[in-house]
């Protein structure tokens, strides 16, 4: 699989949390599109309708939904924005303090009241949670993995409690979709927002939207265009009636070389199994926490198999130092919180791992933190 990754083999990229290499399926399927319209216009326009829709079919299939439950969008804060002004009214927010600004500026920016839940030793348990639930709370927003500090929520039982609470269930799943599990049924989830360029592998400008299909009829996306109806063939000037579908927020024509690229992303994750790229990653984590310990390295990352993710935080005094130091080594991380962000997927090996203990080692004993 390393050897679909041409990136890998230039430097020790540990950072599919910030942005992952593509793979070439991936570019080819990109750059397919600006073959096909530099050498027919757009006159395959009916056939990358029919590419898209294949696309959308994959995404539903990755997180356990219906393709008329899932959209295209920006990104994640776009894909917030949406979901954020579609339930606008419904009352005060609790999301994590510790949330990625995708995740809550949205909400703010839109006049919501927001509270914040505060982490017990980088964890949000359950308990934790639940004791913050004031009975004004009528959504909450969670990111699946914690972008500094790799706490994965268990979804499933926060899904529960929110049923059972009537509270309406958002994530974001962007630091952990394509890298760990997801199925928004189970999770009993009412709307999910996600980029796709870091664990999707998909490039910058793929992202998804999914709302579950009992808020299709009651909700109203703040965008829409002509292709938000629908029969948008018909160009009606004068249409009100929008399609009740997450599409209609695909107000007008899409990205489509973004699109193809993720399409083909999944389809190589769908061929892996989310459930064995998992269980490689917990493996490679196994392997670099053996080598942290050796080093005397302490870590800002819940190690315990339960909560843990592709993401681990490894404390140094200098952040921004410290991997700038790395990134001219050639090993690619990121400052993130109290420390060197280092996340690992699939592609990584033990050699990758070696190299990045031994850079750290190379950072110098004052360099970590005590």
């Amino acid at each position: 699989m390393r050897a679909l990754f041409p990136a890998l083999q230039k430097y020790t990229f540990v950072n599919a949390a910030g942005g992952a290499p593509l793979a070439r399926p991936v570019a080819e399927a990109g750059a397919l599109y600006y073959k096909e319209a530099l050498e027919h216009g757009d006159a395959y326009w009916e056939r990358w309708l029919a590419r898209l829709e294949a696309s959308r079919a994959g995404l539903a299939r990755l997180i356990g939904a219906s393709p008329k439950e899932v959209a295209f969008t920006l990104n994640t804060s776009h894909g917030m924005s949406l979901v954020a002004g579609a339930l606008k009214g419904r009352g005060t927010v609790l999301t994590m303090q510790d949330e990625f600004p995708s995740s809550t500026l949205a909400w703010l920016n839109a006049g919501y009241k927001v509270k914040f839940v505060k982490p017990v030793n980088y964890k949000y348990t359950l308990a934790n949670i639940e004791s913050s639930l004031a009975p004004d709370i009528k959504i909450l927003v969670t990111s699946y993995v914690q972008y500094r500090t790799g706490f994965r929520q268990d979804l499933e039982a926060l899904g529960r409690l929110c049923r059972r609470r009537k509270i309406i269930f958002v994530v974001n799943a962007t630091q952990a979709l394509g890298a760990m599990p997801v199925d928004v049924r189970r999770a009993k989830i009412d709307f999910m927002v996600f980029s796709c360029f870091k664990w999707t592998m998909a490039g910058y400008g793929a992202a998804g939207l999914y709302a579950a299909r009992e808020h299709l009829p009651a909700i109203k996306f703040a965008e829409a265009g002509w292709r938000s109806v629908p029969a948008p063939e018909k160009m009606d000037n004068r249409a009100r009636l929008l399609k009740q579908e997450a599409s209609a927020v695909e107000a007008g024509c899409v990205h489509f070389p973004c699109i193809f690229a993720l399409g083909a992303s999944v389809n190589l994750l769908y061929r892996l199994g989310v459930k064995n790229i998992q269980e490689r990653i917990f493996e490679l984590n196994d392997y670099l926490v053996e080598g942290l310990s050796r080093l005397g390295a302490r870590t800002a990352t819940p190690l315990d198999r339960a909560c843990r993710s592709g993401i681990t935080i490894i404390k140094v005094k200098d952040p921004a130092y410290s991997v700038a130091k790395l990134e001219k080594m050639g090993i690619m991380t990121a400052a993130r919180g109290e420390g060197i962000r280092v996340s690992l997927h699939f592609y990584n090996s033990h050699a990758d791992i070696d190299r990045l203990l031994a850079g750290i080692k190379r950072l110098g004993p004052g360099a970590l933190t005590s």
